[in-house]
Formats: structure tokens, C-alpha cells, sequence
């Protein structure tokens, strides 16, 4: 007797029909569209002229948008291992009193920035600088420090916004490292301590590699949002002082397309940022799909 073929139910499809809608409504026809405005001499008021790759021979020639390149990889290569560290010990440090009153203390006291909006702490931070009668001032004026001149100081500015981004994502990232600490039995650590382990050792051969999937998301995240970096420093600097000086991508992207009006040269700009986050995306996925770790 034959059997009859099972027919294939296509009706799991319709759960996922909502979502890839809206992401290729919101997402991959914004990108096409870019993409072709891109090749376009536009302003938002006249036809759009086609220039063929014009736009991308002017932009890798452009010493101001390679400027915004080495500010946003300089960003990328202080703020990502501060946060990752950071919150990684930070959260240790918590976990280990998560349920002592300093342990929710820190805990809370350090996630509360990360609801609030970037632009709204960036403003905040600009007042306590510029303000010589501000707690900030007055600290940095036992190190002889004058706050008020440091967003106009060449020297000074970029650290002090690499220092105040690190500070403003810490929170995140710490909550996140904190909701995988928490799933790992005790069990582990006290039969290490019971091989005469030290804290040391114990944060280096269980503790690391048993997180290492949330390591890896952790610096992805924080790559993705320091190459995104605009609120902060439009907000403080506005790119500079002087040429460029802290300007990132973004920021020049949003010069081109909303302030210039030259609609064609700031697509070509985002579009290799989509590049870049493309190559992010599929390195984070290969190292995120290795979940082995030296312990299993």
C-alpha cells in the first residue's frame, strides 16, 4: 500500500507574518531605498540627479568623515573593554552581597541611568561642567582642574566624553552580567574553595568561561552602540571644538542629511555604517554560536 504524503502546515507562518512585515517595511526598504539615494545628487527639494559612485569616491577622500572614523573607532576601542571590565567586576562584586542592603544599593543606584535618555543625561553632565559652582567642578578642582574649559580643550574633551559614556552604559551591562551570575549554583565555588582556590582563580577559571556567551553579547551590544554614538556628543560638543575633533559617523551623517541638506552624501555615509554593523553582526554571530567553554 502506498502511504499518503503529509501535506506540510504552512500556519506557523502567519505567528512570524506580523514581525517580518514591519521589519521589511521599517527595516530592508529604508535600506534599499538609502541605497539608492545614494547614488543621487539630492537635497530634498529637487529631482534627484544620478552620480553614479560619486558620492563614495568623495566621502573616502573626505579628511573630515576619515577624522569621524578614527574619533568613533578611538570610542569603540576605550569605552567597549572599560564597560565590559567594569561591569563584569562590578557585578561580581554584587552578586556576592545581592542580598546585603549595599549590595541592592549599588545595584539599583547604578541602573537607574540607563532609563533615563541619553540626551537628557548628556545635558546634565554639560551643566555640572560648565557650572564652577557644581559638585563636579569643585571635585575636579582639588586636581587642579578647571571643568568649564575642558568640552573647549582639544586635549581634554575626548577623554572626558569617553569617560562619561563609559559611565552611562556601565549600568546596563552590569544588570546584564548580574542575571547570569545569578544562575550559577554555588555549588561550583564552594568546591572550589574547597581545592584551596582564591578569589582570583576562581574569577579566571570558573567565573569568566562559565560567562563567556554573555561576555561576547555584552561587547557586540557595546560595539553596536559606541559606532551609534550621536546623542552625547552632539549634545556636549556638537563635534568639536575645532574640525572635527570628537565628531563620530553619526553625527556627520546627521550634518549631511538634515543641516546641509545633501541627502545623497549622508545615505552613502549610513550606508557603510550598515556595512560595518553587518561585519559586527556576523563576527558576533560566529563567536556567540561557540558556547563551549573550558569547564563543559
Amino acid at each position: 500500500m502506498k502511504q499518503k504524503k503529509l501535506k506540510r502546515d504552512y500556519s506557523g507562518y502567519l505567528y512570524i507574518l506580523p514581525f517580518f512585515l514591519l521589519t521589511a517595511i521599517f527595516w530592508f526598504v529604508p535600506i534599499f531605498i538609502s541605497g539608492g539615494f545614494s547614488l543621487t545628487e539630492y537635497n530634498a527639494l529637487t529631482t534627484p540627479h544620478f552620480v553614479g559612485l560619486e558620492n563614495y569616491k568623495s566621502l573616502f577622500l573626505d579628511k573630515t568623515f576619515q577624522k569621524c572614523i578614527k574619533n568613533t573607532l578611538i570610542f569603540v576601542v576605550t569605552v567597549v573593554p572599560a564597560q565590559t571590565v567594569l561591569g563584569l567586576c562590578i557585578a561580581v562584586w554584587v552578586n556576592k552581597r545581592r542580598n546585603t542592603f549595599l549590595g541592592k544599593f549599588v545595584r539599583n543606584g547604578m541602573f537607574i541611568p540607563s532609563l533615563a535618555a541619553s540626551s537628557v543625561i548628556s545635558i546634565v553632565c554639560r551643566i555640572l561642567l560648565n557650572n564652577e559652582s557644581s559638585p563636579l567642578s569643585g571635585l575636579l578642582a582639588l586636581f587642579g582642574i578647571n571643568s568649564t574649559m575642558i568640552l573647549g580643550s582639544r586635549v581634554m574633551v575626548l577623554p572626558a566624553l569617553i569617560i562619561i559614556d563609559t559611565l552611562m552604559g556601565l549600568g546596563y551591562y552590569m544588570v546584564l552580567y548580574l542575571a547570569y551570575l545569578v544562575d550559577i549554583p554555588d555549588s561550583y565555588y564552594e568546591a572550589a574553595k574547597l581545592d584551596g582556590a582564591t578569589d582570583f582563580q576562581m574569577m579566571t577559571k570558573l567565573t569568566i568561561p562559565l560567562m563567556k556567551p554573555t561576555i561576547i553579547m555584552v561587547v557586540f551590544l557595546g560595539v553596536i552602540s559606541t559606532f551609534q554614538s550621536f546623542d552625547l556628543v552632539y549634545v556636549m560638543t556638537g563635534g568639536g571644538p575645532g574640525n572635527a575633533t570628537t565628531m563620530t559617523v553619526m553625527v556627520y551623517l546627521y550634518l549631511y542629511s538634515f543641516k546641509y541638506a545633501k541627502i545623497g552624501y549622508g545615505m552613502a555615509i549610513g550606508n557603510i555604517m550598515i556595512v560595518m554593523v553587518g561585519l559586527l553582526t556576523f563576527l558576533q554571530r560566529r563567536l556567540i554560536n561557540n558556547k563551549e567553554t573550558e569547564l563543559y
